[in-house]
């Protein structure tokens, strides 16, 4: 057992050596993006390139769309290419760790890293999240009186993103990357809103897609949905205070269980064996551990239900 440890401690450090890689070639081939858009920039040559593509357009796999969708809204700038790769890799763990555990100790260490891994990178997203929302109405504010002053929406919104905090600056900053290179500025605000799942920046593409073709005031508009951003979120803040203790209620059913089943299989490492072993304690097992997972997604869903206000 403890040579099966070890080999399977080396084979997790052999996987994050190289994810580290992976992500690293990711960073310098981000940068040398960097590099060559300011030479064209600084060069005063046209940066509408014909043959831009967007990165939700390479992402086909709905696995990949997925992963990179959650990356993307944690704060990782990562490129689709290295997610399919540390995809690969992962992958590649899992044959591995069913061998070295047995498929029962497998799959429940896998679902444990999974688990533990999807709720790092939500909570950091929603993190992340909410302060996107709380800058924004400043950041509209500030993209408000450039738009007055004759300028364009898409030079207002990058000169508002100059004056941002993070991570309000590096979103906006990569809209307005996009935007040079000829991406449509109403497509990408869309296709940030629906990654980032930001109901305000979806209503601004709208808008912005409506000026375009008709005309109208976005002054106004923006105006407007600053107004309603402040009152949802002093809406939100007073929900959030009245469910506390819910939510509280919820976090404790859901992690006594695991905390009890964890400390009696270190106590007494022959309580589950026996219970494998026997073909009604098998049964009582697997259905205690999919009704434990259910309720905390249920429980999940819907504390979600309470927070999600955009």
């Amino acid at each position: 057992m403890i040579a099966a440890l070890v080999v399977f401690v080396a084979a997790l450090l052999l996987a994050g050596i190289g994810i580290a890689v992976f992500l690293r070639a990711g960073a310098d081939q981000h940068r040398q993006d960097e590099q060559l858009r300011s030479r064209l920039q600084g060069g005063g040559e046209v940066a509408n390139l014909a043959g831009f593509i967007p990165r939700e357009a390479q992402l086909k796999n709905p696995l990949l769309r997925w992963t990179c969708h959650l990356l993307w809204r944690s704060g990782s700038e990562v490129e689709p290419q290295t997610v399919r790769k540390i995809l690969w890799v992962l992958l590649a763990m899992v044959p591995l760790t069913l061998i070295i555990f047995g498929w029962f100790a497998g799959l429940f260490l896998i679902g444990v890293v999974v688990a533990t891994g999807f709720v790092l990178l939500t909570r950091q997203a929603a993190v992340r999240r909410g302060k996107i929302i709380e800058q924004l109405p400043a950041f509209l504010e500030s993209t408000m009186r450039v738009l007055a002053a004759g300028n364009t929406l898409e030079e207002s919104m990058a000169a508002a993103a100059r004056e941002s905090p993070e991570p309000l600056k590096p979103l906006f900053m990569s809209v307005g990357r996009q935007v040079r290179l000829g991406a449509p500025i109403e497509h990408v605000l869309m296709e940030m809103g629906e990654i980032h799942k930001l109901r305000d920046i979806r209503v601004m593409s709208l808008a912005a897609s409506i000026n375009r073709k008709f005309g109208g005031s976005l002054k106004n508009i923006i105006k407007s949905l600053t107004q309603a951003i402040r009152s949802r979120e002093m809406a939100a803040r007073e929900l959030r205070a009245l469910t506390a203790e819910t939510r509280f209620s919820a976090v404790v059913l859901a992690v006594v269980p695991i905390g009890i089943t964890l400390f009696i299989a270190v106590q007494n490492r022959a309580y589950y064996a026996n219970m494998w072993a026997d073909t009604g304690g098998r049964i009582a097992l697997i259905v205690s551990v999919v009704l434990q997972v259910s309720g905390i997604f249920v429980l999940w869903r819907m504390m979600q239900s309470t927070e999600d206000t955009t």
